[in-house]
Formats: C-alpha cells, structure tokens, sequence
C-alpha cells in the first residue's frame, strides 16, 4: 500500500514537473517569436527612416533652391607671363606678379573679377551679363572687348578694340579703340589717343600755343616750338591724325617737325 501510494505521489509529482517543463519551454518559443516580431518590426522601421534621415540630412528649410558652393577661383603669376581662359571664354593674359579673382557666381549671376597688376583682357561678348573688372580704386565695364589693364605704377586702362566704361572716384569716362585712360598717383584724371588717330579740331581763330596745347593733351604727348610763334593766330577746323594736324597748323610758319622719341616732337624753322 504505501508503494501504491508512493508510486501515485511520484506519478502526479512527474505529471506536475512535466507541465511545468512544457510551460517553461511554451514561454520560452513565445518570447523568441516576440523578439523576432519587434526585430522584424525595427528592421522595418530602420529600413524607413535611414533614407529619412539622410534625406532631411540634405534639406534646410528656406534653401530649397539653394545651389551647390562654389570655391572662389584664383588667377595667379610669380616670375613670367601666363596665359588663362575663363568659364565664360574670356582669354587673360596675366603679366608676372599679377592676380585675378572671380566671384563665386561668375558667369551665373555676374562676371566680376577683382584684379591686382597688369593683364590683357580679351572678353568674351554676353549683352546679359557685362564684364566688370574691380581694380582696386577704379572699375572697368565691358561687353564684350580687348583691352589691357595696368595699375602696378599707374592706374592705365587702354582700349584696343569695342567700348570700355571706367569708372574712378564718382566720374564715368568711355573709352574708343586706341584711347588710353590714366590716373596717376595725385589722382588726376587724363584720356588721350594713340599718334595715328583722327581726330577733328576747332582751331578757329586761337593762338598757336593753344593749339599745340591741345594736340599734346589729345595725344599724351610733348610738343617743343619756338616761342616767337605763341601767340600767332590760327583760324580753321584740321581733321587728321597728329602728324598731318601738326604739318598744316606749322606750314603758315615755315616750321618742320623732328620727332625725338615716342612722347616727344620738336617744330624747328
């Protein structure tokens, strides 16, 4: 009897131990199916919010149209002369010890430069977008056009060919092809135009140091005569280039011209 009742105590205490085991293993799976179901469900949700993030990692509010940063670019010589061609097709020609920087929105926006030295510039033509040189003190504008730029001693802009507006200190002066226009260091202001330009001139009844005043100032140059002719008279309009303007206004005088250098001419009798 008492193995009988041994044997009942020991099968119910194997029944208990049993469920008890099948509930530890039932709990066990379901906890493992949990965690695969919120590791599935982060996964997804991972999946969905790195390209969020990345995405609003690229967006700023306000700067939906901004464009990408543009680096400044930079022009430089050292000890020789070199050659550059901008993104507008504009041709530089940079002589040493020499700079040019373009704006961060050139050729979008603008074509301003800022420039320091001497350079020849041979401008690409865009009517929308003119070409603008800041030269430290001074402007220049352009369209499209050739023309050299020196401020290493002297402010200098010299126009070979189409129009140039510079600017200095408030006043506009327009350049034609083959004029130069200079300011030097007390500031003051000059134009003037190679030898071989016609240019027309009013000599009605002034006197003959005016006229030669004249021909100095519109050509840059040094004109030498005898004093005796100062004050005699000159009357008529002379259209010409200064060679031919000098021989008719010297011809009344006997006088010849005798050219000494490049800036300097002497009216001998």
């Amino acid at each position: 009897m008492d193995f009988e009742n041994q044997w009942k105590a020991v099968s119910r205490e194997n029944r208990t131990m049993a469920h008890a085991a099948d509930q530890r293993i039932r709990k066990g799976l379901e906890r493992r199916i949990q965690l695969r179901r919120n590791r599935g469900k982060f996964l997804a949700v991972a999946a969905v919010l790195v390209p969020l993030f990345i995405i609003t990692g690229l967006y700023f509010p306000g700067n939906e149209k901004s464009s990408p940063v543009r680096k400044e670019i930079v022009f430089h010589t050292s000890n020789e002369k070199k050659n550059f061609v901008l993104p507008d097709g504009t041709t530089i020609i940079l002589e040493p010890q020499s700079e040019l920087k373009l704006a961060q929105d050139f050729g979008s926006k603008t074509r301003r430069v800022s420039f320091t030295g001497k350079a020849f510039f041979s401008v690409a033509k865009n009517k929308n977008l003119p070409f603008i040189v800041d030269a430290k003190g001074f402007k220049v504008q352009v369209l499209g056009t050739r023309f050299t730029l020196d401020q290493k001693e002297n402010n200098r802009v010299y126009l070979q060919e189409g129009k140039v507006k510079v600017e200095y200190k408030g006043h506009t002066t327009y350049l034609l092809p083959k004029e130069t226009w200079f300011a030097g260091k007390d500031g003051i202001e000059k134009h003037f135009y190679d030898l071989d330009v016609e240019r027309k001139f009013d000599f009605n009844d002034v006197k003959f140091s005016e006229a030669v005043s004249k021909l100095e100032k519109t050509y840059h140059i040094t004109i030498d005569y005898p004093a005796e002719f100062k004050n005699n008279i000159i009357d008529g309009d002379i259209t010409g280039n200064l060679d031919k303007v000098l021989q008719t206004v010297s011809f009344p005088f006997n006088l010849r011209t005798v050219k000494k250098s490049e800036n300097r001419i002497i009216l001998k009798k």
